[in-house]
């Protein structure tokens, strides 16, 4: 996984989608009067915003993730006494911070390789205080892809591949599934809560339309374009995609495409 300056998740958690998805997550995870919350892989801080935005009751927020370059983002949108920034990995989150209330992980576990997520979750568990909550969402999980929209995928891949061989490049076929592609199923994510030692374990999928202007905006993500076309220039990926993306829409008179969301959580 790479975090290239230009090419952060920025782009997509700006868009009126993303903050639609991650209301729902501020909505499942209501924190208690002076409580604490995590926002762990917080990125650009979007999460961290709506949070600060709908729980003006809370004691503190503390966005934490890996990458000083959505750091800095997520500071220069926030600067309110409330909120602090950590770097570090979702995988160490307990050595980072005290005991919160609740923890929220916004889009975030697709990041996290498959055999590392039980560990996130249960840093999560020994991270909140007695009663807290913990709650994740995901794009990226076996489900989230409605049957009626595979034709789309594969129409855009084809165009993708399409334009990258008129600049004389091509897909690079990745041998080792990308972290993305690590999918689990809804029931697997609520047995990593459940192994954790969460009780009130559930999981709910929500159905979200995704505009082009929302696929271009993933197109210029680091972590998506490598993972969608398997080559390392970024510029080359992402135009390839948005060109590709383009003709697919118009080819198919698409005006959107469905694709679900899951959520996730649990109670210490």
């Amino acid at each position: 996984m790479t975090f290239v300056h230009g090419y952060e998740f920025d782009a997509m958690s700006r868009r009126p989608l993303y903050g639609d998805v991650t209301q729902q997550l501020v909505d499942i995870c209501e924190a208690p009067d002076g409580g604490v919350v995590a926002d762990v892989g917080c990125g650009s801080g979007l999460a961290t915003e709506l949070l600060l935005e709908r729980s003006a009751h809370v004691g503190a927020i503390i966005g934490i993730d890996p990458s000083e370059h959505e750091l800095a983002i997520a500071r220069r949108r926030l600067r309110d006494p409330k909120v602090r920034f950590v770097q570090g990995r979702a995988q160490d989150v307990e050595t980072l911070t005290g005991p919160v209330d609740v923890a929220v992980l916004s889009n975030v576990m697709h990041q996290i390789p498959a055999a590392e997520r039980g560990s996130v979750v249960a840093g999560c568990h020994r991270l909140l205080a007695s009663g807290g909550r913990c709650a994740l969402n995901t794009l990226f999980y076996e489900g989230a892809v409605l049957p009626e929209t595979r034709p789309f995928y594969t129409h855009w891949l084809r165009a993708t591949r399409d334009a990258l061989r008129e600049q004389g490049a091509d897909l690079v076929l990745v041998r080792e599934k990308p972290i993305a592609l690590q999918t689990l199923t809804p029931l697997q994510h609520e047995e990593l809560f459940t192994r954790a030692g969460f009780s009130q374990t559930k999981s709910e999928e929500a159905v979200y339309t995704w505009t082009l202007q929302d696929w271009e905006a993933l197109c210029t993500y680091s972590v998506f374009v490598e993972g969608a076309t398997g080559i390392d220039d970024l510029a080359l990926g992402s135009d390839a995609l948005i060109r590709g993306l383009r003709t697919t829409f118009e080819r198919l008179e698409l005006s959107g495409v469905p694709r679900r969301w899951l959520f996730t959580w649990g109670v210490k």
